[in-house]
C-alpha cells in the first residue's frame, strides 16, 4: 500500500558514501528450481530494484517463470519490437526514475544469488549483455 514498515539507520547519514552521494539503484536477482530430478518444474526467477534515492529500504520486484533447471534469467531485456522493450531491467529503471523525481542512477549495484562457480562466466556473459543493451 506504499508504506515503509523500516527503514536502516544508515540511510540517514553519510556512512553509504557511494549509495548516497550520486543516484545508485541496488538491484538483486536470484533463480530458484524445482526438486532435483523434477524437468517439468518452471525455474522462478526474481529480480527487485530500489527506489526513492537516497533511501535503500523500498524495492521494486519482478517474478516471472522460465524454462526448468535453466539458472540464466531470460527476461532482463525483452524485446518486443525495435523501440519496446518489456524486460525486468528496463521497468526497474523506468521505476527508479519516476520515484526519484527523474533522476537517472549513475551507479548500478547487483548482487546476483545461486550461481555456481561453473555457470559463473557464462551467466555473467549472458546476463551482463542483457543488461548493458538496455
Amino acid at each position: 500500500m506504499g508504506g515503509i514498515n523500516s527503514l536502516l539507520s544508515m540511510e540517514f547519514s553519510k556512512s553509504m558514501s557511494v549509495v548516497s552521494r550520486v543516484p545508485t539503484i541496488i538491484i538483486g536477482m536470484d533463480v530458484s528450481h524445482g526438486s532435483p530430478g523434477r524437468a517439468d518444474v518452471p525455474s522462478i526467477d526474481a529480480v527487485v530494484g530500489s527506489r526513492n534515492w537516497p533511501l535503500v529500504s523500498r524495492y521494486r520486484a519482478f517474478v516471472r517463470t522460465q524454462s526448468a533447471r535453466v539458472e540464466m534469467i531470460d527476461g532482463l531485456f525483452k524485446p518486443v519490437s525495435n523501440d519496446k522493450d518489456e524486460g525486468m531491467i528496463r521497468e526497474l529503471l523506468e521505476d527508479f526514475y519516476r520515484s526519484t523525481q527523474k533522476l537517472k542512477p549513475q551507479n548500478v549495484i547487483i548482487f546476483r544469488d545461486g550461481v555456481s562457480e561453473s555457470q559463473f562466466s557464462q551467466v555473467l556473459n549472458i546476463e551482463m549483455e542483457q543488461i548493458m543493451e538496455v
